[in-house]
């Protein structure tokens, strides 16, 4: 093995930019904001700009109404009069008209920052979920992280959206109305002061009951994404055993819990808002009840009523938009909460530091390995010592559940072992940075995944620079190249989602080839044949065999007649290697591999 340097030191480094913290969402959702302060920042300036008729009309309307008063009472308008009405329409017509330019730069600049910081996140979640071990996606179905990539980022771009379009607005606006009413009358302040602790009761009074039912909410959604995502690849299934309407029944139950605290939901919100409704139209009544006596003892014009009047209704409507959007409000904190889930899990492999790995020359060595699964006592691997040399054949046999699969996992790095080391040509791997070791190695599993494109794509999948006759050769070696020659396109031809358009047979060509196009210094062969028909089987047999040359190959086999050419047998029990020897050996040892050979072999059992 060459060593490189060490990760961190050239690698890249693959963590999250934000700063999270699930306890304290709503710091978290300020810290979104970190890193487009100055879009926002000028956001911010345009809004208010724009935003300058709400607190500035009532200051101009009571400035013509105080003009008009003042001629009423002297019976006459007087030029002075006449120059402050002019002005003042001039100053109602700017207001209007600036709110073109302003509303385009605000929604510009915001925009702008909205879209990076939607992006950043899906990307920094996309980003932990590459990194997350295999433990976490047992625990979260792909329906449900789908939902948190999707729809909870789109929840919380909604949330900075209200946040910008509701809270700055209230908050300039009482900003504006307290210090116009200390300068004209400081006695009214506490009219307006009075509006906030009682805006903020209500809220304190909904808020436990609104979280709680969008939690609740939130979790129902996650489980009908994953029952429908369940739902769509078992239609095959499904249509061929007439199960339809046991699938359909499924969905309508799901369906129905959603709809039902939905309901909840609406319900907690439609009260939410008329309680405040009414409170805020009797706080309207006070303000003018109070500011009466004032005009009429003199202390305030007929103007500084209507303009009292106008900042407080104001103040109440921004205060009203913001209780009526808080539903909407605490769904984006739910939002949060539940990326938290993701980008605040612990369990990440980890590579920073490690030892980059230039060149593998393909020995590996078990010492003392145990292996248990989150959540369970009982051991899937346990005591597992083996030396295997570079470029050796070594298949791994067992009944279903004997560890062969987990093994092969703990050797590529997916999961580690609870005890015991894995050496890759004599380091161990918990030293390795194991995305680099990667590089040197290859699957090909069970379940064969092909993505929508070509033949040329799929074999080819993350490959930056590669020959034609490498990708001639790849197909070859993997006994693909006469059918792939047959078709159409050649190896431009589509094969459709998850390769449809291909047999069993041929996409688990076309997987092989993909793998050897990499010349892999390690080949992982999972149960590679079990699912195919005898014809099938011997292609890739053949396939299978021309690529074990010149490479460390290890094979978890299903059929043993597949592997009679392995160098090496290692059955398995329980997690624990019972007996090893090469096929011929362990056939005339009469043990525990022969009885499964006989099993094998036996026609009824074929059948």
């Amino acid at each position: 093995m060459s060593i490189l340097n060490r990760s961190g030191q050239g690698a890249a480094s693959f963590s999250h930019e934000f700063y999270f913290n699930k306890k304290h969402p709503v710091k978290t959702f300020y810290h979104f904001f970190d890193r487009e302060q100055k879009n926002l920042a000028l956001a911010a300036l345009f809004f208010i700009i724009k935003h300058s008729p709400v607190w500035a009309m009532p200051v101009v309307t009571a400035n013509i109404i105080t003009a008009l008063s003042k001629a009423v009472t002297q019976g006459t308008v007087g030029i002075g009069e006449i120059r402050v009405i002019l002005i003042n329409l001039g100053v109602i017509a700017f207001l209007v008209l600036q709110n073109i330019p302003t509303q385009s730069l605000f929604i510009y600049f915001l925009a702008t920052s909205v879209r990076e910081i939607e992006g950043s996140l899906r990307l920094s979640l996309v980003r932990k979920l590459q990194q997350l071990s295999f433990s976490f996606h047992d625990r979260y179905h792909s329906g449900a992280i789908q939902s948190k990539v999707l729809r909870d980022v789109e929840s919380i771009r909604n949330l900075i959206m209200l946040s910008m379009n509701s809270l700055l607005p209230a908050l300039v606006t009482f900003l504006f109305a307290l210090w116009m009413t200390l300068s004209k009358q400081p006695l009214l302040t506490v009219v307006f002061v009075v509006s906030m602790p009682i805006a903020v009761l209500v809220i304190k009074v909904f808020r436990g009951k609104m979280r709680e039912t969008n939690a609740i909410l939130r979790q129902d959604m996650e489980k009908m994404n994953e029952h429908l995502t369940e739902m769509i690849e078992m239609i095959p299934v499904t249509r061929a055993h007439g199960l339809e309407r046991m699938e359909i029944a499924k969905l309508e139950k799901q369906f129905s819990v959603i709809q039902v605290n939905g309901v909840k939901l609406d319900v907690v919100s439609a009260v939410f808002g008329a309680i405040n409704w009414v409170i805020f139209q009797l706080l309207q009544v006070l303000c003018l009840a109070v500011t009466i006596p004032f005009a009429l003892q003199g202390k305030i014009g007929v103007g500084d009523v209507v303009l009292f009047q106008g900042l407080y209704g104001a103040v109440l409507n921004a205060v009203s938009t913001i209780l009526n959007v808080y539903p909407e409000l605490e769904r984006g904190i739910e939002a949060i909460n539940s990326i938290g889930e993701i980008l605040e899990d612990p369990e990440v492999e980890e590579n920073e530091g490690k030892l980059v790995v230039q060149n593998v020359q393909g020995n590996i060595d078990f010492k003392n390995v145990y292996f248990s699964y989150p959540g369970t006592t009982e051991h899937a691997v346990q005591d597992f010592t083996l030396s295997i040399t570079a470029g050796q054949s070594v298949a791994f046999v067992g009944a279903s559940g004997s560890g062969k699969s987990t093994l092969m996992q703990l050797v590529l790095g997916l999961r580690r072992p609870n005890q015991g080391a894995i050496f890759l040509d004599g380091k161990d791997l918990s030293t390795l940075d194991m995305r680099t070791v990667r590089h040197h190695v290859s699957v090909v599993p069970q379940s064969v995944i092909l993505f929508s494109g070509t033949i040329r794509e799929n074999i080819t999948y993350g490959l930056k620079e590669f020959s034609e006759e490498q990708l001639i050769e790849a197909a070859r070696m993997a006994n693909a190249l006469e059918f792939i020659e047959q078709l159409p396109k050649g190896f431009d031809t589509p094969i459709g989602e998850y390769g449809s358009r291909l047999s069993g047979g041929q996409r688990q060509r076309i997987a092989i080839a993909r793998a050897l196009i990499r010349n892999p210094r390690i080949l992982i062969l999972d149960e590679a044949t079990s699912a195919l028909d005898v014809a099938s089987e011997r292609q890739v047999q053949i396939a299978i065999e021309q690529s074990m040359r010149g490479r460390t190959t290890l094979i978890v086999a299903h059929r043993l007649s597949t592997i009679r050419h392995a160098d090496l047998v290692v059955v398995l029990e329980r997690g624990r290697l019972v007996e090893m020897g090469t096929y011929r050996e362990l056939v005339q040892k009469d043990g525990f591999f022969s009885r499964l050979v006989a099993l094998d072999e036996s026609p009824v059992i074929r059948n």
